[in-house]
């Protein structure tokens, strides 16, 4: 499906290497709904952004603003639209979250469920990218677990997936504090929601969440199995690869990528098979 009736997205003007085309704020409810949620504020100084989702919200309460995890250009504008709306911001780590008319805002719980006017939406707490990454997986009210293989799919299935999964290309793991280990169990995850479209943070969306996630997972499995060509290659050199040569060997000045993020997704990989007693 395209994107549900539910949902509206506003993509911010920042874009770049990292953030693609910008970073996608959602909102959303149900359509019978007098409030709905924000996801992903996006970055601050950005005020055209704020008046742009204020426009698509109109009259609406919005209940709560929910953020995919703590970088930035997700979370810069975290405080401005709590102060616009009137709304808290919610997060999975306490540091993220911001109160509202007096009141604290608790973060978010893995598998905690959000009623949207006939809609819900589970909160999956997804670490990789970050360890406080979540996803949001919008349902209907009366599913409450991911759809058997041959079941029929609730009336609405979307997976908000924040970095975890982009709508073109792959992400980075912010490393030490994002794993591969965790990142990978993630995507095991989501991989079972094969009813549920794939809405990311940046770039377009996708029509399966499952399938985006088992490419994802190819993907990783590949470049380990070239980790482990190179780490092989170098012993019998009698060399040593640290985080940094190994990030220049695999991506090397092709990518665009900085050298500051190919060693995080080296060293990510190196310690993820450390964890597998391969090292």
């Amino acid at each position: 499906m395209s994107e549900p009736s539910p949902v509206q997205r506003v993509t911010c003007e920042n874009p770049s290497p990292m953030t693609l085309q910008g970073t996608n704020t959602y909102i959303v409810g149900g359509t019978q709904a007098p409030s709905v949620v924000i996801i992903d504020p996006g970055p601050a100084d950005h005020p055209e952004h704020l008046a742009q989702v204020r426009a698509v919200v109109g009259p609406r309460r919005v209940s709560q603003i929910l953020v995919t995890h703590r970088h930035a250009d997700h979370t810069g504008a975290a405080a401005s639209f709590s102060e616009a709306f009137a709304a808290p911001v919610r997060g999975h780590s306490p540091e993220q979250c911001i109160g509202a008319s007096g009141r604290p805002a608790d973060p978010l719980r893995d598998e905690e469920s959000i009623e949207l006017g006939g809609l819900r939406l589970r909160v999956l707490h997804t670490p990789g990218h970050t360890s406080d990454s979540v996803c949001f997986w919008l349902h209907g009210a009366g599913d409450d677990g991911a759809p058997e293989h041959g079941a029929t799919p609730p009336s609405q299935q979307a997976m908000f997936t924040g970095d975890t999964i982009l709508g073109e290309g792959t992400t980075m793991l912010d490393h030490p504090d994002g794993t591969l280990t965790d990142y990978l169990g993630s995507l095991r995850k989501l991989s079972e929601h094969a009813q549920a479209e794939l809405l990311p943070a940046h770039g377009p969306a996708q029509p399966s969440v499952a399938i985006a996630a088992e490419r994802y997972l190819s993907h990783r499995h590949e470049r380990l199995d070239q980790v482990r060509s190179l780490l092989r290659a170098a012993e019998s050199n009698g060399d040593t690869l640290d985080a940094e040569a190994l990030g220049a060997l695999i991506y090397g000045e092709r990518s665009g990528l900085p050298a500051g993020i190919t060693t995080k997704i080296a060293a990510a990989q190196l310690e993820h098979l450390q964890h597998l007693g391969e090292r």
